[in-house]
């Protein structure tokens, strides 16, 4: 054989085998995270309290909430909210507030929740109304403070609760919000009210109903192998998808996700998220209105917040 067609032959096996490679190879959708803001720990202006002693639970900020401009950071230790501009600019919003959970009114305040009382601050850090959760007739979840249980303003204003059902109950005695926050994690464009519900064999899914309980939308949480720990109902976009926090374990590893599906059920997309916590964090995600997630993350030196993309 010809020099000339050796050559011929052997780039033909190349552009082959190069062809295979890529029709073998799964696209993989890109996901990109920005760093918002991050403070060290202390209790001086800038820096998030921590508690780190012998035998005890490391704690810092518990949770967290954005309107999709600013963040809000109840900086638990220390009493105070902190308040995060679009810009990173940090700044104390309220002080001697006490509370586990907390999200936005859409206007630029807050929600704070302490067990069953609720305290409404707006963005000068007034408090301007305080009232008391009352559970009549089980209409509402037993509240336990811990991961998972959540606070958040729906689509129609209404203040809401998520308990151990991973229902979500309004709260007709707090005050109705006229313009709803950018994250309305309970309702979507169909006013649907969507829970967490788990069956036999691993089997979680996603279930959407209608405001006399019927169950509208049916979509199961896909795992690739592995096992499920905890599965959060995290909100839905202006898209009208819906979004899951999930645990995923595999042997002792526990890894953090954020799925993306459409209402029919087709999975859109997953986030890994780092999972490596130095404290104990209640709400370790937000879904703003644009589909992008927001992460609380804490390491032995500081609070991260990070913005993530599918």
């Amino acid at each position: 054989m010809a020099r000339s067609s050796i050559k011929l032959f052997m780039y033909a096996v190349m552009l082959s085998a190069l062809t295979l490679s890529f029709l073998l190879v799964k696209p993989v959708a890109a996901e990109t995270s920005e760093l918002i803001f991050s403070a060290p720990w202390g209790d001086k202006p800038g820096e998030m309290g921590l508690i780190n002693q012998p035998e005890q639970e490391i704690c810092g900020p518990l949770s967290f909430c954005t309107d999709g401009r600013n963040v809000f950071v109840l900086d638990t230790v220390n009493s105070r909210i902190v308040g995060i501009d679009a810009n990173g600019e940090a700044k104390v919003i309220a002080s001697k507030v006490v509370g586990w959970g907390i999200c936005t009114d859409g206007s630029g305040g807050v929600f704070v929740q302490d067990g069953k009382r609720i305290m409404h601050i707006d963005g000068s850090g007034k408090v301007k109304s305080r009232f008391t959760v009352e559970e009549k007739s089980g209409a509402l979840p037993k509240l336990v403070e811990g991961y998972g249980m959540d606070m958040f303003q729906d689509s129609a204003g209404y203040l809401c609760v998520r308990g151990l059902d991973q229902k979500a109950h309004r709260i007709s005695d707090a005050p109705r919000m006229r313009t709803p926050s950018s994250s309305s994690p309970a309702t979507s464009a169909t006013s649907l009210h969507y829970k967490i519900k788990r069956f036999s064999g691993n089997e979680v899914r996603i279930l959407g109903l209608d405001p006399d309980g019927k169950v509208l939308v049916s979509v199961p949480v896909r795992f690739d192998g592995g096992e499920p720990g905890a599965v959060l109902f995290k909100g839905t976009n202006a898209e009208a998808n819906l979004y899951v926090e999930v645990e995923h374990l595999k042997g002792n590893k526990v890894e953090l996700k954020v799925h993306c599906y459409s209402p029919s059920g087709k999975r859109l997309g997953v986030l890994h998220l780092p999972n490596d916590y130095f404290t104990t964090v209640y709400k370790k995600t937000e879904l703003a209105r644009d589909g992008s997630v927001y992460q609380m993350l804490t390491t032995p030196e500081e609070v991260r917040i990070l913005r993530w993309e599918f």
